[in-house]
């Protein structure tokens, strides 16, 4: 549980959010982490509370952002409860073969670019 920031995170990701949030800590950020490991159905209750409760989504993906899990997810919250989102995955451009690490770094998808991504969305909250 966190209160700043929800991390909506899907496969090898999720280990990349929690250690995000590790990161985040570091600067007084406390981020929720959720392993999304069904993204149909997805679980819109729980989207719905993360968002009223932090205000804040990031969602974590290791391939095309495209018609996958962030995808689900705003369309879940756009129904019941719109927040800021932003979204960690491949953008739109032709893979690449090397070491896991290392294109998750390439590619914008490792712990670090997940931990900016949250500091850009938290950014962007309603202030209430």
């Amino acid at each position: 549980d966190g209160k700043d920031v929800t991390i909506v995170a899907c496969g090898v990701e999720v280990a990349r959010a929690i250690e995000a949030a590790s990161i985040l800590a570091e600067s007084g950020i406390i981020a929720r982490v959720v392993n999304m490991a069904t993204i149909k159905p997805i679980d819109t209750a729980l989207l719905k509370r993360c968002a009223k409760e932090t205000g804040a989504i990031v969602t974590a993906e290791d391939h095309n952002v495209h018609g996958g899990l962030g995808g689900a997810v705003a369309e879940a919250l756009a129904q019941t409860r719109p927040c800021p989102i932003e979204f960690i995955g491949v953008k739109d451009v032709f893979g690449a073969s090397g070491e896991p690490e290392e294109l998750a770094t390439a590619f914008g998808i490792d712990a670090r670019a997940i931990a900016e991504a949250a500091k850009k969305v938290i950014s962007r909250k309603k202030k209430s």
